[in-house]
C-alpha cells in the first residue's frame, strides 16, 4: 500500500513533467518553423540556380535571353513577386588561357592562336539573374525578408569546345602559305595545272 508522501511525489512528479512541456513546446515550435522555412528558401535558391543556368545556355545557344515572364511562368510557377535578367561580363577564360598557352611558345604562334581563337569563337555569356519571393500570408516569414531577394550569376562559353567546332585553314593559309599561294597564282602554263594541284592540297584543308 502507497504512503501519503509517495502519493505526494508521484503528483508532484506530474506536474513537474507538465510544466517542463509547456517550456519545452515554445522551443519545439521554433526549430520546427525554422526548418521549414530554411527548406522553403533552400528550395527557391536551387530553382533560381536552375533558371540562370538555363537562361546562359538558351542566350548561347539561340542569341537570345528568355523573358522574365516565361521564367517566372516555368521555374517558379508565378510564385515570385519580381524576375529580373540582365547580363554580366562576357565569358572568355578558356579563349584567354588558350591564347596565353600559345603564347609561352613564341610571339608568333600568340599572334595565330589570337587570330583562330579569339577573332573566330563568338564570346561566352553571363547571365545575373534575382527573383524576389514575397510571402504575404505567412507573417513570421516577413522577420528575414531579405533572404526572399535571391541571386545567381552563371557563365557559359560561347562555343562548346569539340575539335572541328571552327575552320582554322584559312587563318593558317594567310599566316603561312600567302607567300606561296601568291606565287603559285602567277604560274603560267603549261605548269599552270600542277601549281593548281599544290594549290588544291592546302586549300582542301590538308
Amino acid at each position: 500500500m502507497l504512503s501519503r508522501g509517495t502519493i505526494r511525489l508521484s503528483r508532484a512528479q506530474r506536474g513537474t513533467a507538465m510544466v517542463e512541456f509547456v517550456v519545452a513546446v515554445p522551443f519545439l515550435a521554433i526549430v520546427l518553423g525554422l526548418t521549414f522555412f530554411f527548406g522553403w528558401v533552400m528550395m527557391h535558391k536551387h530553382q533560381v540556380l536552375v533558371a540562370n543556368r538555363y537562361s546562359a545556355w538558351q542566350r548561347v545557344d539561340t542569341g537570345a535571353w528568355p523573358s522574365e515572364g516565361d521564367l517566372n511562368n516555368v521555374a517558379f510557377n508565378n510564385r515570385a513577386s519580381s524576375v529580373t535578367l540582365s547580363s554580366d561580363d562576357p565569358v572568355d577564360e578558356t579563349v584567354n588561357d588558350l591564347v596565353t598557352k600559345a603564347g609561352n611558345m613564341s610571339p608568333r604562334t600568340e599572334v595565330l592562336a589570337e587570330e583562330l581563337v579569339t577573332e573566330q569563337y563568338p564570346p561566352g555569356q553571363r547571365a545575373h539573374l534575382s527573383a524576389d519571393f514575397n510571402p504575404r500570408k505567412a507573417l513570421w516569414q516577413n522577420v528575414m525578408r531579405d533572404m526572399y531577394d535571391i541571386h545567381h550569376r552563371h557563365g557559359r562559353e560561347g562555343v562548346t569546345w569539340r575539335r572541328g567546332e571552327a575552320s582554322c585553314w584559312p587563318v593558317l593559309r594567310n599566316q603561312y602559305y600567302s607567300g606561296l599561294d601568291e606565287s603559285l597564282e602567277r604560274v603560267s602554263s603549261p605548269a599552270d595545272r600542277m601549281a593548281e594541284m599544290i594549290r588544291g592540297l592546302y586549300l582542301a584543308g590538308w
